[in-house]
């Protein structure tokens, strides 16, 4: 999954528990991933659950391009 180019989003900052975070840093390095695009994963992830959840369609402008598959 790619990122979008630099300066073109607005980033997003957040202190998880450090148990957490040592947890995810070590899978994200075992799958030779960048924590972003693992974080962009989980994210693309968790909206596609809540949408499911609450039978919204996701709207094409605000979505990550997976969305279509809920389509």
């Amino acid at each position: 999954m790619g990122r979008p180019a630099t300066g073109k989003t607005k980033g997003m900052g957040f202190r998880p528990p450090k148990p957490l975070r040592d947890e995810f840093e070590a899978l994200a390095k075992a799958e030779k991933r960048s924590a972003s695009d693992a974080l962009i994963e989980a994210m693309h992830d968790w909206v596609k659950k809540k949408q499911r959840e609450h039978g919204a369609t996701p709207h094409p402008d605000k979505a990550g391009p997976e969305s279509a598959d809920l389509r």
